[in-house]
């Protein structure tokens, strides 16, 4: 195993570069992949005979479980180190693919291909992301921007490849190449040299072995054990105002993006667009997101905006296009409608984990993303099948992407809630301190902007801050 490089800040350079080149392959392999099954909607509708909403659960389970296990990812990288758990992730999602070439009902790909696979590319993703903040700080957006920009590659590249194996191998066949794709996340997870910053050193704690008899020492190893969880999961970041706001606010950007990437390839053809054509739509969509992803994190490093009313600026937008979306009845409508799309979204896929280490820490970052990516999750489980069900009852998609217009615009408003401010310094959480008391039973503190929010006392109670 190799050595732990310890540095006193984030490089911002170095090694940092190709940790930004692997990540930009985890977001291919992954929110590329997953924003690309949309092409398979079609098929799974037709095979297995269900409603629009009932087909969307596959999709918003995949996308859920990949936000929603963010929080373990997040623990399992405290625990362990994000290369262990993105190598995991990889063969656990590759295992998923090849089940669901087994499927006989739309149950089985509910839990094969939906949680499965979502809980693989869990461990892939949020992992990744931490790790680019953990090797850059005054240029983290760009280094940010970058690696996602992966996204829009994936989405660009797969809808069009997965068209092309279904009509060669059927929707088995295509799900059992696919499922090779996600394995080279094991590569990228291997080039994730862990890096120790001054942070981390200034919050490492000594174990003591308690004193005293066999009760008192199970007691204390229990408590030990409960600090632990603790700490792996981080719960006080919730306590924290600016970041909860935040991430109500991603949960509503997400409530209507999901919307978009399960159902415009569907939208397309009942609006009269071929299979293929319709299918690359989504390729453009990924070709003007890869473009504006790192563009919009190198601007939003150098121009005197904060990243927060950035953030808000890109949402405004989107909302207003998924309302000019219906508008577009023909195919160089929704082109051009798509481009701009992409275009916009940059500053928030761009800004997400930038965002998460301004309200919180770098030492903190992996389980600040985790729970991020949580409130995500719930918005892409339900998103897909609100707007499955507004077409079953309207018999269009009309309704659907005005819902996902209305989720963002108040996800941009939402944000009015949080401070302005360029820096991170006034309105993210400091690391956490901890003493150890003369039984060797420790006191973990977080500080919240001064305040205790969680710790376990002398007397052995635990008090997660709420």
């Amino acid at each position: 195993m190799s050595e732990v490089r310890s540095v006193d800040r984030p490089p911002d350079g170095g090694w940092g570069w190709v940790v930004v080149a692997s990540t930009f392959f985890v977001h291919v392999l992954v929110i590329g992949n997953m924003q690309s099954f949309g092409v398979f909607f079609a098929e799974f509708r037709e095979v297995f005979q269900e409603g629009a909403g009932i087909t969307s659960f596959i999709s918003s389970i995949l996308g859920g479980m990949l936000l929603m296990c963010s929080v373990f990812a997040g623990a399992l990288s405290n625990l362990t180190s994000c290369r262990t758990v993105i190598i995991a992730g990889g063969v656990i999602s590759a295992v998923g693919l090849v089940v669901s070439f087994f499927a006989q009902t739309m149950i089985h790909l509910f839990f094969s291909l939906g949680a499965l696979t979502g809980f693989g590319f869990s461990l892939m993703h949020s992992p990744s992301l931490a790790m680019i903040g953990r090797y850059f700080d005054k240029r983290h957006a760009t280094a940010n921007g970058i690696a996602v920009c992966g996204t829009g590659i994936g989405i660009f590249a797969f809808p069009p490849l997965y068209q092309f194996l279904i009509d060669e191998f059927g929707w088995r066949g295509a799900l059992l190449i696919v499922a090779g794709i996600p394995l080279n996340g094991c590569v990228c997870g291997a080039l994730m040299r862990p890096i120790k910053l001054k942070e981390d050193r200034k919050d490492e704690k000594v174990d003591i072995e308690p004193q005293g008899s066999t009760d008192q020492e199970q007691k204390k190893r229990l408590l030990h054990f409960c600090e632990k969880v603790m700490e792996a999961f981080d719960v006080t970041l919730l306590k924290h105002r600016p970041f909860l706001v935040y991430c109500v606010s991603l949960f509503g950007t997400s409530l209507g993006n999901s919307m978009i990437f399960v159902h415009l390839v569907a939208h397309a053809q009942h609006i009269g667009v071929e299979k293929t054509p319709a299918a690359f739509l989504l390729s453009i969509l990924g070709i003007s997101e890869a473009v504006s992803r790192p563009l919009h994190g190198w601007l939003s490093d150098r121009v005197h905006i904060s990243k927060l009313y950035y953030n808000m600026i890109g949402n405004t937008g989107l909302a207003i296009l998924n309302f000019a979306i219906p508008f577009g009845r023909t195919y160089t409508g929704l082109v051009v409608c798509m481009v701009l799309y992409g275009f916009l979204s940059g500053p928030f896929n761009a800004l997400i984990a930038v965002m998460v280490k301004m309200y919180s820490s770098v030492s903190r970052i992996s389980s600040g993303l985790g729970w991020a990516l949580v409130f995500e999750g719930p918005a892409y489980l339900l998103g897909p099948p609100i707007a499955g069900w507004l077409y079953d009852a309207t018999g269009n998609y009309d309704m659907s992407f005005y819902a996902a217009g209305i989720f963002i615009f108040l996800s941009a408003v939402v944000l009015l809630l949080n401070p302005c401010s360029t820096t991170r310094g006034s309105s993210s959480l400091s690391s956490n301190t901890s003493e150890t008391n003369q039984n060797g039973i420790k006191i973990v503190a977080f500080r919240n902007l001064g305040r205790e929010t969680g710790r376990i006392d002398l007397s052995g109670q635990i008090n997660l801050g709420f």
